[in-house]
């Protein structure tokens, strides 16, 4: 595993443009709303208008970051898998929105260094701790990693249940009324430690069970009908 003082090591990252004006914004989240039929926004009002923020979100679908840009009103970054920068087209278009690319079977010093820069320049971050797209919560685990750049920069940890975007291009769900959007927020999670082992464990596990606890209200409400 490579050492943390060896991962900062090298020249700054060059930073994704981070392009969101809030016209595109509001388009996006307009297509979300009539394309979904039903939202269920809750807790997104408590996002800091500035200073140095991981929204941490569960994923079900590629479409995970256009729906978060469209319903947060604050600009960010996002970490997004190095498959979707193959096509040099499309890697310019998602740049330009704030991706840049994270290889999900090794660490990239050069991934680290940017995620670290942009939390320490005062911007927030989107990162997925599951690992990747999953179909339940925690299938995969969570990754430490959202717990180490949250304990190095001080950053505050938003959990955001996301949940339904599988659910809009899918067959029968697709042609229904089942196409209900979630996007939940539990309270912010305050930094901790300095980026040791106990501290990144302890800030991943009050991330999984944060969201463990979105997803039981999510379906306690379903349940009731």
């Amino acid at each position: 595993r490579p050492r943390l003082g060896d991962m900062m090591q090298g020249a700054p990252e060059k930073l994704p443009p981070n392009w969101q004006p809030p016209w595109l914004k509001a388009m996006f989240r307009g297509y979300f709303q009539m394309a979904f039929g039903e939202v269920s926004v809750r807790g997104l009002d408590q996002i800091p208008a500035k200073g140095p923020l991981i929204i941490a979100s569960t994923h079900r679908s590629y479409l995970d970051p256009l729906i978060l840009g469209g319903f947060i009103s604050r600009p960010f970054s996002a970490m997004s898998k190095r498959e979707l920068f193959s096509n040099p087209l499309f890697a310019r278009l998602i740049t330009k929105l704030g991706a840049f690319p994270v290889d999900r079977e090794k660490t990239r010093n050069s991934t680290f260094r940017t995620a670290v820069q942009i939390l320490r320049k005062g911007d927030a971050l989107v990162i997925f701790p599951e690992g990747g797209i999953v179909n339940s919560l925690g299938e995969q685990g969570f990754k430490e990693g959202v717990g180490l750049i949250a304990a190095m920069t001080s950053a505050q940890v938003l959990p955001v249940y996301l949940s339904g975007a599988n659910t809009l291009f899918t067959w029968p769900d697709g042609l229904t009324n089942d196409t209900r959007l979630v996007i939940h927020a539990g309270e912010l999670i305050e930094p901790m430690g300095t980026g040791g082992k106990e501290s990144r464990v302890r800030i991943a596990q009050k991330i999984a069970s944060a969201l463990g606890a979105l997803e039981r209200d999510n379906l306690k409400e379903i349940e009731a009908g």
